[in-house]
C-alpha cells in the first residue's frame, strides 16, 4: 500500500494536472470547429475528429485521475520508480502543453515491459498520439484546401455578383426600350386601327359611287331611247310635212286650174251679154276662191317649209344628242371601270390595313409576354444575386473559422512539420 506521505507528494504535483487540464480547451476548439464544418469532412475525416475528440478527454481525465486518484492502488513498487513515472508524464503534460503532438511517455523499460497500470497507460498514450499527430496534420491540410476552396468560391461569388449586376442592368436597359417598343408598337395599332377605319369608309364611298355611276349610266341610256324615240317622231314628222307639202302642191295647181277657169269663164259670159253676167258675178267669186286659196297654199307652203327646216335642225340635233348621249355613256363607263378599279385598290388596301391592326395587337401581346419575361428574369436575377451574396457571407464565415482553425493548429507540432 503506498503511504499517507506518499499520497500526498502524488497529490502536491499540481502541475500534472494543470497542464493536463490546459491541453483540453484547444483541443476541444478544434474538434468543435471541425464538427461544424463537417460538411466538408467525409465520413473517415469525422471519425477522426470524434477520436481527437475522445482522445483530448482520455488523456486528460486519464492523467487527473492518476494524479488526483485518492483511490490509488499500489501501482508502483519504490519511490525511485515513482517520481519516474511522474516526471515522464509532467515532461509529457509540458511537451502536450506546448503545443507538440510528437511527445510520448518515457517510462523505464522495466516499468513499461512489465505488466503494470503505468506501462499499460503509457503504451496507451504512446498508440494514441501518433493517431492524434497524423489527425491534426490531415485537419490541418483540410483546412488549408478550404481556405484555398474557399478563395475560389468568393473570387467565383464576387465575379456572379458582378455579372448579375451587369445583367440586372441590361435588363433594366431592356426592360425599357421594351416599354419603348410597346409604346411604339401601341401608337401604331391605334394608327392602323384608324386607318383601316378610314379604308372601310372609302369601301362605302367607292361603292355609293359605283351605285351612283351604274344610275348615271342607266340614266344616260334612259336619255339616250328618250332622244332617239324623238329623233324617231321628227322624222315621222318629217314625212308627214312632206306628205302636206304634196298635197298643198295639188292643192295650188287646182287653185291655178280654178282660176283659169274663171277667167275663161268671165270670158265667155262677157260674150253672152246681159245673159252671162250671173255667170260672171259666179266666174269672178270662183276666181277670187282661188286666189285666195293659193295665197292660202303660199302661206301653208312657207310654214311647213320652215317646220321641215326646224325638223331638219331637230334631226340634225338629236343626232347630235345621240352621240353625245352616247360619248356620255362611254365616258361613265370608263369613271365606272376607273371607280370599280378604286374600290378594288381600297378593298385591299382596307385588308391590308385590318391585317396590320391585328398584328400590331399580337405585337402588342408579344411585347407584353416579353415585358413580362423580363420582370421576371430581373426577380429572378435579384434572388439570385441575394442567394449569392448569401453564399458569399457563409463562405467568409468558412473563411473566418478556417482562419481560426489554423490559429489553434499553428499551436501544434506535428511529425508533418519536420517533413516540411
Amino acid at each position: 500500500m503506498i503511504s499517507r506521505d506518499s499520497k500526498i507528494d502524488w497529490l502536491e504535483s499540481p502541475r500534472i494536472v494543470t497542464t493536463a487540464l490546459s491541453i483540453l480547451p484547444g483541443l476541444l476548439a478544434i474538434a468543435s470547429t471541425l464538427i461544424f464544418m463537417s460538411g466538408e469532412l467525409s465520413d473517415e475525416q469525422l471519425g477522426q475528429v470524434l477520436l481527437l475528440l475522445a482522445g483530448s478527454i482520455s488523456i486528460g481525465v486519464f492523467i487527473t485521475w492518476i494524479v488526483a486518484g485518492a483511490r490509488l492502488q499500489p501501482l508502483v513498487q519504490s519511490r525511485s520508480h515513482r517520481d519516474q513515472v511522474l516526471r515522464a508524464f509532467e515532461v509529457f503534460t509540458q511537451r502536450l502543453e506546448a503545443g507538440d503532438l510528437r511527445a510520448k511517455v518515457e517510462l523505464p523499460a522495466q516499468l513499461m515491459s512489465e505488466r503494470s497500470t503505468f506501462g499499460t497507460l503509457a503504451g496507451a498514450f504512446n498508440r494514441l498520439m501518433p493517431r492524434l499527430d497524423s489527425t491534426i496534420a490531415d485537419i490541418s491540410s483540410i483546412a488549408n484546401n478550404v481556405s484555398a476552396k474557399v478563395d475560389g468560391i468568393l473570387a467565383a461569388t464576387n465575379e456572379q455578383i458582378g455579372t448579375a449586376t451587369e445583367q440586372d442592368t441590361s435588363v433594366m436597359e431592356t426592360s425599357s426600350t421594351v416599354q419603348e417598343v410597346r409604346a411604339t408598337v401601341t401608337e401604331t395599332a391605334e394608327r392602323a386601327a384608324a386607318v383601316a377605319d378610314m379604308a372601310q369608309t372609302s369601301v362605302n364611298v367607292s361603292k355609293a359611287g359605283q351605285q351612283a355611276v351604274s344610275d348615271a349610266i342607266d340614266g344616260m341610256n334612259l336619255i339616250r331611247r328618250r332622244v332617239e324615240s324623238i329623233a324617231d317622231n321628227i322624222l315621222v314628222l318629217s314625212e308627214h310635212t312632206q306628205q302636206i307639202g304634196e298635197i298643198i302642191a295639188t292643192v295650188s295647181a287646182l287653185a291655178d286650174q280654178s282660176k283659169l277657169l274663171a277667167l275663161n269663164a268671165s270670158v265667155e259670159a262677157a260674150r253672152a251679154g246681159e245673159e252671162g253676167k250671173g255667170f260672171a258675178v259666179v266666174a269672178m267669186e270662183v276666181r277670187n276662191l282661188a286666189e285666195q286659196s293659193r295665197e292660202a297654199t303660199n302661206q301653208v307652203r312657207d310654214i311647213l317649209s320652215e317646220i321641215q327646216q326646224a325638223t331638219n335642225s331637230a334631226v340634225m340635233v338629236t343626232e347630235e344628242g345621240t352621240k353625245g348621249v352616247d360619248a356620255g355613256v362611254e365616258l361613265v363607263n370608263r369613271a365606272g371601270e376607273s371607280i370599280r378599279d378604286l374600290a378594288s385598290t381600297i378593298e385591299e388596301a382596307a385588308y391590308a390595313a385590318v391585317q396590320i391592326a391585328a398584328s400590331t395587337r399580337q405585337q402588342t401581346v408579344g411585347v407584353d409576354q416579353l415585358s413580362m419575361a423580363m420582370q421576371n428574369i430581373r426577380q429572378a436575377t435579384a434572388h439570385a444575386t441575394t442567394s449569392t451574396m448569401t453564399v458569399e457571407r457563409s463562405a467568409r464565415e468558412l473563411m473566418s473559422m478556417s482562419r481560426s482553425l489554423n490559429n489553434l493548429l499553428d499551436r501544434y507540432r506535428v511529425h508533418r512539420d519536420e517533413a516540411e
